[in-house]
């Protein structure tokens, strides 16, 4: 039989992220989903041990930012000690530089990559490979450091750096680099951060991203983990990915016609699992359209209890049973779906401008601004049905 070992590849752990957006709304969320962090990189250590890995290679952004606490620090230390091989660690546009390095060290089987590039052997004889990497010197990284990175043609080389590959970039250049750059460098595994999609971008040589340990928001959904890569005779024999996320999130969208509560509640129930955190995107119309705006926490709290899901938000795009009338009629809501479709198909500012004239409203600005442009235009036509709905127009 010929050589054979495994490493894991994973990134963008952001660990010590505050998680502002769920914290501000739902303070208790927020405290599972920072804790949710911790129980994905359990896994991933949980997996090294079992799987009895060479190495494993976390490719940036360990931190969330250069002010990690102290504790953080700590308890990501204590989880490194546990893995009977050696860590490789580049850092990226979060961690370039972090608090605490020198009063809280790494353990002895750590090596953390500088500013420019360096190469270790991992092992010797048959199944032995090269880590090479390269760490950010500054948050906006703009040199490409995969460029400067490079393998022995005769030698396995995974090459760990953060790093933005055009054809996969979401629009945050750091370290910007080609894929052309990553061609005929003698590396056979480029263990890339820095997107938070999982992705295999190329199988020669093999540029993977693994995406995030954790989503972050509902733009983050689905399982969240690490790959599991095993090589035979010098060739990557299998890419396995390992989900190992506290928490999924889920978007869901969920058509209300014809439904009642119970309808609507396994209609969820079918949809998650215990533990997911979910935006409900109800369509469709009908009775329920009336619950929903006028009873939205008393309806969420029961779709919660019988679904077993956290549900983050809800986005109302329902209509009551009968259809608004159209703009220009003489009767108040005639006049208020004018002013609506006026109001809506303005500038996005404006918009948040008239939301914001309400002093409650005016508090939340920065969180409403998040919510895009089509999550804000939404906003308008949720208040012109919410008003019918109070002039009965739904009934």
């Amino acid at each position: 039989m010929g050589s054979q070992f495994k490493f894991i590849h994973c990134a963008d752990l952001h660990l010590g992220s505050r998680f502002k957006g769920v914290s501000s709304s739902d303070p208790e969320l927020g405290r599972a989903m920072r804790e949710s962090t911790w129980v994905s990189l359990g896994r991933i250590v949980d997996l090294a041990v079992s799987e009895r890995v060479s190495a494993v290679v976390i490719s940036g952004d360990v931190y969330d930012d250069e002010n990690a606490l102290p504790s953080t620090r700590m308890r990501f230390t204590r989880e490194l000690a546990r893995i009977p091989a050696p860590v490789f660690i580049a850092r990226g546009n979060h961690d370039s530089a972090t608090s605490w390095d020198s009063a809280v060290p790494y353990p002895s089987n750590v090596h953390e990559f500088g500013p420019e590039p360096c190469r270790y052997a991992v092992g010797s004889g048959p199944g032995s490979f090269d880590v090479v990497g390269v760490s950010f010197s500054v948050p906006h990284e703009g040199r490409n450091l995969a460029s400067m990175l490079s393998g022995d043609p005769d030698r396995f080389t995974v090459a760990c750096v953060h790093c933005d590959v055009d054809s996969v970039s979401e629009g945050y250049p750091y370290a910007p680099c080609r894929m052309s750059d990553l061609r005929g460098r003698g590396v056979d595994y480029w263990a890339l951060g820095h997107i938070h999609r999982r992705q295999v971008v190329s199988e020669s040589p093999y540029a993977v991203y693994p995406g995030n340990i954790q989503g972050r928001s509902v733009r983050e959904t689905g399982e969240k983990g690490a790959y599991l890569v095993t090589v035979t005779d010098g060739r990557v024999s299998e890419l396995r990915f390992v989900p190992t996320q506290g928490m999924v999130w889920r978007d869901l969208e969920v058509d209300i016609t014809g439904r009642d509560m119970q309808s609507l509640a396994a209609d969820v129930s079918s949809s998650v699992l215990p533990g997911d955190i979910c935006r409900l995107r109800f369509t469709g119309s009908g009775d329920l359209d009336a619950v929903l705006r006028t009873e939205t926490g008393d309806a969420v709290a029961a779709l919660s209890s019988a679904s077993g899901c956290t549900v983050a938000s809800v986005v109302l795009g329902c209509s009551p049973s009968v259809e608004l009338p159209p703009a220009g009629g003489p009767d108040i809501l005639s006049r208020a779906v004018g002013c609506g479709e006026d109001l809506r198909d303005s500038d996005v500012g404006a918009i948040l401008d008239a939301v914001c004239a309400n002093g409650m409203a005016a508090r939340h600005r920065v969180l409403l601004s998040s919510l895009g442009e089509e999550g804000i235009r939404g906003m308008v036509d949720d208040a012109v049905r919410l008003l019918a709905v109070h002039l009965g127009a739904g009934r």
